[in-house]
């Protein structure tokens, strides 16, 4: 039998509230590692392309950005016990990798002026945003890797083409916000594929070893 890119079908379960909890610590623990580490570093690098010159800003999008922190507890919630475990190793090396690249590669990230918004909710929202999440640690995508390692967990759920869609549109509210570059975006898409392979590895040696 052919191996799989995904973790093999099981039949769905209700939701796990310790795996969220679990989830919750990690991301908090996490969010405070990823924001401090960017007081330590000095923007060097600048990675802008032309694709990203042409995508525009688009403020609105941060509603689609936010979702992120939500799909991510509901992968954590909702996984089986097999693909949470998978879903927090991939996240734990993800993370790890981020944090190496990040600090031999600080990559500036030019952000837009807060006064073309015009709505004042999403300009307190952004300028909050930006101010906690600075223009650095861009390259690869935490937020575009997690994403992608939410929608593997959740991927024997019912909904594969919400939680895929969902997913994409996450993923290109960070190009729209301007939290990140297209090269960011794709180095988050390969460090997801990369530790998923990771960790899928792992689960073989240790069936095998069964």
């Amino acid at each position: 039998m052919k191996p799989s890119f995904w973790p093999s079908r099981r039949r769905p379960q209700g939701p796990d509230y310790r795996q969220a909890l679990l989830a919750l610590v990690g991301l908090l623990s996490g969010l405070s590692v990823f924001i401090a580490l960017e007081r330590f570093i000095t923007p060097r690098y600048y990675w802008v392309t032309s694709a990203d010159q042409w995508i525009p800003f688009i403020a609105h999008s941060w509603w689609v950005y936010v979702l992120f922190f939500p799909f991510v507890m509901l992968a954590a919630t909702y996984a089986s016990a097999e693909r949470f475990k998978a879903f927090g190793t991939a996240t734990a090396i993800a993370f790890g990798v981020a944090l190496l690249c990040f600090w031999l590669f600080p990559e500036i990230v030019p952000r837009p002026d807060i006064e073309l918004v015009e709505n004042a909710f999403l300009k307190q929202r952004l300028s909050r945003l930006w101010q906690l999440d600075q223009a650095s640690n861009g390259c690869p995508s935490l937020h575009v890797a997690l994403t992608c390692l939410a929608c593997r967990a959740l991927w024997d759920r019912p909904y594969k083409g919400l939680i895929a869609i969902t997913g994409l549109l996450i993923c290109a509210s960070t190009l729209t916000l301007k939290q990140h570059t297209v090269i960011d975006v794709a180095g988050g898409v390969l460090l997801a594929v990369a530790c998923t392979l990771l960790t899928q590895r792992q689960g073989s040696n240790a069936c095998a070893s069964a």
